[in-house]
C-alpha cells in the first residue's frame, strides 16, 4: 500500500487514488469530534502553531541522536528515553474495504521496554478530549492490524495490536506535558462506525441495555430521592433563617453556648475569623509556569451524573 499526504488540502492518497475520507474527517462527520462546530480558520491557526512542535516530536523518534528544539520535545524525549525500546513517528496508515478508503497518521507507534506495543497521539490543545483521542488511536491501531504483513510505503509493519493507548497533551501556554492512558474502543464499535460510513449513515453511540424491572426500580428511587432533596432544601432554608436569628441573640447577649431544654441540642458560638487562600485564577494568569508546576492530577472513581428534567427546567 502506497500512502501520501498533501498538507495544503489535507488530502490523503492511497495507491494513487484520493482517499474517501481521513480519520479526522470521519470522526467529525459522525459527531465523535469536539471540533465539529469549531471555526475552520481558528483550527488552521492552531494547527499551524503546532506544526513546529509536531516536527520536533516526530524527529525524536525518526532521527538518530536528535536533540529536541522545543520545551515539548525535551519532555517527550525524556519520556521516550525512560519508557521506549524503539518507535516511529508520523506513521501513515490506510484502510480499504468495499470501495471505502480511509487514511490517517499515527503520531507514535512504539515498542515499550517491557515489549508492550503502544499507539499514541500528540495534542497541543487548550483542553484534553479523552473520547476523541481514544477513537483516533483505536482506529489507527485497527488499520495497522488489518494491514497484516502488507507493505506500507515499502515497509512491513506486521503490527500485532497495541496494549497501551496514550495521549501526550501539551499545555499551549506553559508547554507542560501530561501523559494520559486511554481506553481502547472495541473492534465491534469501530466496525459499526466503518459500516455506517460505507452505507452513508451517521453512527449512533451504543444505547444502554437495561432490564425493565431494574429500570423501574431505579427511576422510582431517583424520583423519591429527588422529592426528599427538595423537601430537605425547604427545611434547610427555614432552619438557616431561624439559626441566623439565634446567632443575633448570641452576639447581643454575649452568650458562648446554649443547650435545649431536653438536652438534645447543644449550640456553640463560633467567632468570625479571617482565612488566607490562594487566588488560583490570579496565580494562573500572572504566573502560569508556577501554576502549572504546582498542579497535580487526581483520579476519581467512575460515577453517574443525573439530572431530573421537570417543570422547573422550562421556567414554569
Amino acid at each position: 500500500m502506497q500512502i501520501s499526504f498533501e498538507e495544503k488540502g489535507h488530502i490523503y492518497s492511497v495507491n494513487g487514488e484520493i482517499a474517501s475520507i481521513s480519520v479526522t474527517e470521519l470522526l467529525t462527520k459522525h459527531n465523535l469530534s469536539p471540533y465539529s462546530g469549531v471555526n475552520k480558520v481558528k483550527m488552521k491557526e492552531s494547527a499551524d502553531i503546532g506544526k513546529a512542535i509536531h516536527k520536533d516530536l516526530e524527529d525524536i523518534l525518526n532521527v538518530a541522536s536528535y536533540e529536541p528544539k522545543t520545551e515539548q520535545g525535551k519532555q517527550f524525549a525524556e519520556w521516550v528515553k525512560k519508557n521506549l525500546d524503539c518507535g516511529v513517528g508520523e506513521q501513515m496508515l490506510g484502510y480499504e474495504s468495499n470501495g471505502l478508503v480511509i487514511a490517517g497518521t499515527a503520531d507514535v507507534m512504539a515498542i515499550a521496554k517491557d515489549k508492550t506495543l503502544i499507539v499514541a497521539d500528540h495534542k497541543n490543545t487548550s483542553q484534553f478530549h479523552r473520547e476523541y483521542v481514544s477513537w483516533q488511536v483505536s482506529l489507527l491501531d485497527y488499520f495497522a492490524r488489518k494491514l497484516g504483513k502488507e507493505k506500507v510505503n515499502g515497509k512491513i509493519l506486521n503490527w500485532k495490536g497495541a496494549k497501551r493507548f496514550i495521549c501526550f497533551h501539551y499545555d499551549p501556554k506553559t508547554g507542560k506535558m501530561t501523559t494520559y492512558e486511554l481506553d481502547k474502543v472495541a473492534d465491534e464499535e469501530i466496525e459499526r462506525l466503518l459500516d455506517c460510513e460505507l452505507h452513508d449513515e451517521i453512527y449512533q453511540r451504543p444505547m444502554l441495555v437495561i432490564d425493565p424491572e431494574l429500570q423501574k426500580q431505579y427511576l422510582l428511587a431517583e424520583e423519591k430521592f429527588y422529592a426528599l432533596e427538595q423537601q430537605t432544601k425547604e427545611f434547610q432554608e427555614t432552619r438557616d433563617k431561624l439559626r441566623n436569628q439565634i446567632l443575633e441573640l448570641f452576639e447581643k447577649q454575649g452568650i458562648k453556648s446554649w443547650e435545649s431544654p431536653d438536652n438534645k441540642i447543644l449550640v456553640t458560638y463560633v467567632a468570625p475569623i479571617d482565612s488566607i487562600r490562594v487566588d488560583s485564577a490570579k496565580l494562573k494568569q500572572k504566573y502560569p509556569q508556577v501554576f502549572s508546576e504546582c498542579q497535580k492530577i487526581t483520579h476519581s472513581k467512575a460515577q453517574l451524573r443525573v439530572k431530573l428534567r421537570g417543570e422547573d427546567e422550562d421556567g414554569e
